[in-house]
């Protein structure tokens, strides 16, 4: 009987101890994945360039005919380079939309007043290029510009895929412009 008491109390305290309780490494790996649930990741973004970018060039032509361009970046529009997450930071990087304005004009008459950029050639063509797409820069071609005949060159990215278009706009002495693809990297 003294036997069948021990065995009983013995099988008494393994029940009781076995209350399927958590051990402190579940509760602390229980608690670290709500509280991951809960929060959002912190975003770092980094936009290429940084601010705000304005390039003005004036350019004569034969000393009659003024060239004025003005590249400049958006603050408002940009293009998503990458997006990585790494634990609780989220790290995004964006390319900034550059458009540009041209004026030609002489001393007594304005020839061509106009704006240049990716959306508008884009609405020309259907390439899958220009989705993500950004003008690069615009300046006078002055070794084939005259007086009659000015020449530009126009260079649109995609930092997405690393590839570029080089246009060349003729514009006439009356104002009429004609735009030629000159060449496509891809």
């Amino acid at each position: 009987m003294k036997n069948l008491l021990v065995l009983v109390a013995l099988v008494s305290i393994v029940c009781l101890s076995c209350d399927s309780r958590k051990t402190k490494k579940e509760s602390l790996e229980q608690a670290v994945s709500a509280f991951n649930l809960k929060t959002t990741p912190v975003q770092s973004a980094t936009y290429h360039p940084e601010s705000y970018v304005e390039i003005v060039t004036d350019t004569i032509i034969s000393n009659s005919v003024q060239v004025r361009i003005k590249n400049y970046s958006l603050l408002d529009e940009q293009i998503l380079i990458s997006d990585a997450t790494n634990g609780v930071t989220k790290k995004v990087n964006y390319q900034r939309v550059f458009e540009s304005d041209i004026s030609v004009f002489t001393a007594t008459k304005d020839i061509l007043n106009t704006h240049i950029s990716a959306k508008q050639i884009s609405a020309i063509d259907a390439d899958p290029f220009w989705d993500n797409a950004t003008l690069q820069h615009a300046w006078v071609n002055q070794e084939l510009s005259t007086a009659e005949d000015i020449k530009l060159d126009i260079t649109f990215i995609n930092p997405i895929d690393d590839t570029h278009k080089l246009y060349r706009m003729s514009i006439d002495s009356n104002g009429q412009q004609t735009l030629n693809l000159i060449e496509a990297q891809s």
